[in-house]
This record gives C-alpha cells, structure tokens and sequence, in this order.
C-alpha cells in the first residue's frame, strides 16, 4: 500500500513549479510522472536514470521542483540531498521509495536538518493524484494554521551584552502564557510561563532567537531569576484558584545545587506563594555532567513541595538517565514527536512506551504540541493526563491569559 506522508502545507516560495527533475531508474515509474508534470504546467521536466546524471542535473542548473528515488545504485538519494544542501538549493522536493515509511521518514528527517525543503515523502510507485496534491500545495496551498506569527530575528551573535541586560532591566523581555488542560475532565491546569522579547526595533522574538545569546554572555541565570520573579508575582496576584499552577523552564546549568533550590524555596515564601502551584521545568540541556548536581536540587525543590518536570522528553542524549537519577514529578513530551506519531506508527509505538514509563516513574505526563482534536484522541489513548498546544490557545500576555482563566475556570 502506498504511504503518502505531506510533512508541510506552506506555500512554496515560487508561484508556480517551472522545472522539475525526476531522478528514478525505473522508467515505469518515472514515464508517467514526468508526463503528469508536464499536464500541470511544469515547462521543463528531465529525467535522469542514475546517480551520475542526477548529480550533473543538480550542478548544471536550480530546478523548482526534485522528485528523489532514495534507491538509486551509484548515488542513493542521500549522497543527491547532500548536494542540494551543498548548493544551498531551494528546490521542493518529494521523496519517493520502496523502503518502509520508517525509511522515508528518517531521509526527510535528514534532509530537513541539513536545510532541504522536502515537501513530501511518498512510498513507490507514486500515484498520479499524489502528485496533483503535492503540485497544487506548492502552487497554491494555504499556510498552516498552526504557524506561530512570532518573528525569529535576530541571531543569538548579534546581541551584546548591553542589549541583553537592558532587556531584563527594562522589562523588554515579557512573560507569555500557553494553556494547560486536564485530558480527562479538560480543566484548566494552569500555564506554562514563556518569554518573549519585545525588541526596541519593533519585532517580538521567542526563546530560540535570543537563549543561546543569554547563555554565552553569562547571563542565563539573571534570566531565569527574571522568569521565576515573573511567576512568583503572577501566582501572588492574579486571584485565581489555589490549584492553578504556573510552570517555568530552568535550565540544568542553572539548576546546579541544594543552595539554588532552597533560594527558589525562600522566594516563594517571602512572595506567599504555595510552592505547589509552581512547576519547575528542566530544560535538556548540560548533558551527563549536570545531572549529579541535578539530582540534589530537584530533591530539594520536591522537599520543599514543588513540582519538577523533565521537560522535552526524548530530544537529548542524556534524557532517560536524568530520568533514572532525578527524582522527577512530571515528564513532558516534546513537540516533535507528537508532529511525528500523527503519522509514523513506529514513533507512536515509541511515544506509547515513553508514556508507559513515565507514569510508571512519576505522577504526570504532560504532552506539547497538541494541535488539533485528532492530537488530543491521541494522547489520551496513551495515557497523557495533561495537554498542552495551539488546540486549547497560542502564547499569549498576562491580561490575556486571565481572560482565559475566566472562561475556563477551574
């Protein structure tokens, strides 16, 4: 059976695709492509048999549009990616195999790190309708809906260490919450506390731009105190429910002692604040060297009577042996495997495993990313208890967010 997996809907840069190359050493297959290509108003379309024309293909000219056999026997589709990311191309391209769809998705994982537009992946032989979908998207297809409209910006080199404290000191930097729902009940938990920098040139910039800044210029530290003040003031205030809870991310760098614990601890007495209501998420990151530190302020942070997650569960190398030694009270799913289980059974066979081991280990699983109802089924057929993603709401500002509490208290 054939497996048709789009991995995005989003408008292709070009309009319309004018040049195609086929590269597929069955002409079978590659006959009635080049000819459906050339019906849909694609005015050059070439074919190439076997790795060697493909690669001259590739280095002769920029084509729109890259159908790609991963199983060529001279250069296999992998060696052809390498040079369209060598080429800095911005071509779309579909993947095409015999292989398992588990094949297919670890080429387009590939490709995609290495910066390829691969706008499908498509077990062989491809079907006509498949191709008209997949020519139609890039022609005219809607952006996603679930795209944040957040401007990346700047790069984490560009910023000085000025600019970067001026952003604390001046309250630049604002906390942005995304909602937390009860799978079974669909209660509203509480949020997860985000940062967003309002830069002075006008854009708003998430996490990804500016982290990395942070960290290298010392500063990850009066960053995360800046967070946590954040939550300590808006559990003081905000009037809700006693079991509403704010969860903020620590890096484990950060994260690195007893005394650091038991500092959180005397802030939120000295605020008022039940420190149930605050989850302190571990950030992946420091690797094996700070999990040993790690283990003594979580366990002092859970003495005092926080929660503590382990948050993007499965993205580091080091995540199940944190897992092991921390005494952990929540996991959290990232993102990117929900995008994956959506439509590879092997990730969701390993998601469920995760999921399994993780309620065996702590009290909750909390699953990001959750899009759409289709999300939702599925992760609550796994066992997740909480979810959180752009189905329930997007990121958004304190007065938001307490309109949001107000119709969906708890």
């Amino acid at each position: 059976m054939n497996v048709f997996v789009p991995l995005h809907t989003e408008l292709h840069p070009a309009s319309q695709v004018r040049s195609a190359l086929v590269v597929e050493g069955n002409a079978l297959h590659s006959a009635p492509v080049s000819k459906k290509l050339g019906r849909n108003g694609v005015d050059k379309v070439r074919v190439a048999d076997d790795g060697v024309a493909a690669i001259a293909a590739l280095r002769r000219r920029e084509w729109d549009l890259v159908v790609l056999d991963l199983d060529l026997p001279q250069s296999t589709g992998l060696q052809l990616i390498d040079i369209l990311a060598d080429r800095g191309s911005s071509a779309a391209v579909v993947l095409t195999s015999a292989r398992s769809s588990r094949v297919l998705q670890a080429a387009a994982s590939y490709a995609g790190g290495r910066g390829v537009d691969v706008v499908a992946a498509v077990r062989r032989p491809m079907e006509l309708p498949q191709l008209k979908t997949i020519l139609q998207e890039l022609a005219f297809g809607p952006r996603s809906t679930h795209a944040p409209v957040i401007n990346e910006g700047k790069g984490a080199m560009e910023f000085s260490t000025e600019e970067l404290r001026d952003a604390l000191r001046l309250q630049q930097i604002a906390p942005y919450f995304q909602p937390q729902h009860s799978i079974q009940s669909g209660a509203l938990r509480g949020a997860e506390l985000l940062a967003r920098w309002h830069h002075p040139d006008g854009s708003v910039l998430t996490p990804a731009a500016f982290l990395e800044a942070f960290a290298e210029h010392g500063l990850l530290e009066a960053l995360t105190d800046y967070m946590l003040a954040s939550a300590f003031e808006c559990l003081a205030t905000d009037g809700g429910p006693g079991s509403r809870q704010i969860a903020v991310n620590v890096p484990a760098v950060v994260a690195d002692s007893v005394h650091w614990a038991q500092s959180v601890a005397d802030r939120a007495i000295a605020a008022g604040v039940d420190p149930a209501r605050l989850v302190i998420e571990i950030t992946e990151d420091g690797g094996k060297r700070c999990n040993q530190a790690l283990v003594g302020a979580v366990t002092q942070l859970r003495l005092r009577g926080f929660s503590c997650a382990i948050d993007d569960f499965g993205s580091g190398s080091s995540s199940l042996e944190r897992l092991l030694q921390v005494p952990f009270s929540e996991l959290k799913i990232e993102r990117g495997m929900i995008a994956q289980a959506r439509t590879h059974a092997h990730v969701r066979s390993v998601l469920a495993s995760i999921v399994a081991m993780g309620k065996q280990l702590v009290t909750t699983v909390v699953a990001e990313g959750v899009e759409d109802a289709a999300d939702l089924e599925m992760v609550r057929a796994l066992g997740c208890q909480v979810s959180q993603g752009y189905l329930h709401a997007k990121p958004m500002s304190r007065d938001a967010y307490l309109d949001y509490c107000a119709r969906h208290s708890c």
